[in-house]
């Protein structure tokens, strides 16, 4: 969907939320609580941001943290995107759903993690629900989103990990019992979240983790890639991607989390034997997709759809 930037904020903290407006359309389409959207950042880079509109803002409004370290994404729309500027954004994604019907909730958020979270606040509000708020950020000098927050969950608990130090995850989750326990945050923080409701005897939570980093290193046994239509044959080492070679061949493919979790990339393969690593396709689809940011093929494959 074609959208241009309406209004930027700085929320503080390194995040920025950034506004959007139709522009190939009168409206753009309902968003339901914890769907993300991708945003073309510039092409072939996609990137996957929460949608974290208010209820009753036409707009579509993500946050976006600035990633010194990062791939180049969030630099460019910190240091780069303008009032006014173009940009095409996905139909939004409902991958980090929320059951709007149950009597207590708790929700953990890790930095920017919030942003799914504040739908989910959004959409509880004026319901007939318990609903508590741990949110991990580290805050220089405001809090992001500090005074929404505190509009819509009064008791909400934020915790500067770098003032107050090491927080027992344990601790916040006793007494959790016939709570579901939704999280969001960096992979670590995830993952640390589990294991303490797990020790802790917890039902599964409902967790979105953001993707960590490329990896490096060996990654597989080389192969062959034979693209047809354009009558190129690709060998991709043991130290790089299917991604990074079709790129690098000048190959114009849409990309975002390089995770195998976006669906992004996902190519169409018409012969060969494929190693699977993502997370997002279904068996049915594996017969003949694959995501060559993390995927591979073993001796020759054939892609169809490039």
């Amino acid at each position: 969907m074609k959208a241009s930037v309406d209004r930027i904020v700085d929320e503080g903290g390194g995040i920025r939320s950034f506004y959007f407006k139709p522009q190939d359309r009168r409206e753009f389409p309902p968003v339901p609580p914890g769907a993300h959207t991708l945003l073309r950042v510039s092409k072939g880079v996609m990137r996957q941001y929460s949608l974290c509109t208010p209820p009753g803002d036409p707009r579509y409004r993500i946050a976006i943290h600035l990633d010194a370290g990062g791939r180049g994404g969030s630099r460019f729309m910190h240091e780069s995107a303008r009032v006014g500027d173009i940009f095409y954004l996905s139909y939004p994604q409902p991958d980090f759903p929320l059951d709007l019907d149950l009597p207590s909730y708790r929700f953990f958020a890790g930095g920017v993690g919030i942003t799914p979270i504040l739908s989910f606040l959004h959409a509880l509000r004026g319901r007939s629900c318990r609903v508590r708020l741990h949110y991990f950020v580290r805050a220089d000098e405001r809090v992001p989103f500090e005074r929404e927050i505190r509009a819509l969950c009064p008791q909400a608990e934020i915790i500067d990990p770098g003032k107050e130090g090491r927080v027992a995850l344990t601790d916040l989750l006793r007494g959790a019992e016939g709570d579901a326990i939704y999280c969001c945050g960096g992979a670590p923080f995830v993952s640390a979240l589990q294991q303490a409701a797990k020790s802790l005897g917890l039902p599964d939570i409902h967790a979105e983790s953001f993707v960590a980093g490329v990896k490096t290193g060996h990654l597989g046994d080389p192969f062959i890639m034979d693209l047809p239509r354009s009558r190129h044959v690709l060998h991709v080492p043991s130290d790089r991607t299917m991604l990074e070679v079709l790129l690098g061949d000048g190959v114009d493919i849409d990309y975002a989390c390089e995770a195998g979790v976006c669906r992004s990339c996902i190519v169409d393969v018409i012969e060969g034997e494929i190693i699977h690593r993502d997370q997002c396709l279904t068996d049915e689809e594996r017969r003949t997709l694959m995501t060559p940011c993390v995927s591979r093929g073993r001796g020759r494959i054939v892609i169809n759809s490039l």
